[in-house]
């Protein structure tokens, strides 16, 4: 399948990209062995993405695994995800790890791995996210498992998530492992 934009390192995405409205239909991306799995591998601090939509496909890697970016350390916002999500660590419906900012996005696929799995961000630390929304359903074997985020370190605010959640250890509808994060005007 499609091989991600901008992995780790010197070849992180560091540039602006405006999807103007426009959505990527099945995205078929399988690498179960690799991390920072997405369209965008690594998306670094100079990075932004914005109105991008990805409808349908699936997305499959190891750990840092999401639909629109494996991980983020730049901008996303307004923009979505519809596509299947499958991984071991770090793995959400639009993010798979998440160090920045998130705002006016969405996430409705399926998303399944083994720990910090999150309907939209499989795991948040140091960022901000503002106005967004997951309801796919979210299934992990392991622990910190959340319809929003598996682990938060975070703030999240006017956001929710309607997704079922199954997993082992740490389960919640809207997060599954809350460590110094902040949850405002959120609900599940």
């Amino acid at each position: 399948g499609f091989a991600p934009m901008g992995g780790g390192g010197l070849s992180e995405f560091r540039g602006v990209f405006d999807g103007n409205g426009k959505v990527i239909y099945n995205l078929t991306i399988n690498r179960p062995s690799e991390d920072h799995v997405g369209l965008f591998g690594y998306v670094s601090t100079e990075g932004v993405i914005v109105n991008t939509g990805i409808e349908g496909g699936v997305i499959q890697g190891a750990n840092g695994v999401g639909a629109l970016a494996g991980a983020n350390a730049g901008t996303i916002s307004n923009s979505h995800a519809t596509a299947t999500v499958m991984g071991t660590n770090g793995v959400g419906g639009l993010v798979g790890d998440n160090y920045s900012v998130v705002a006016n996005c969405y996430a409705t696929g399926a998303v399944s791995g083994k720990d910090d799995v999150g309907g939209v961000m499989g795991y948040t630390q140091y960022g901000t996210v503002d106005r967004c929304y997951g309801s796919g359903p979210v299934t992990a074997s392991g622990a910190s498992v959340g319809g929003f985020a598996g682990f938060c370190a975070s703030i999240i605010s006017d956001s929710y998530a309607s997704g079922a959640v199954t997993g082992n250890s740490r389960v919640g509808g809207l997060v599954g492992h809350l460590v110094d994060g902040m949850i405002v005007y959120s609900y599940s």
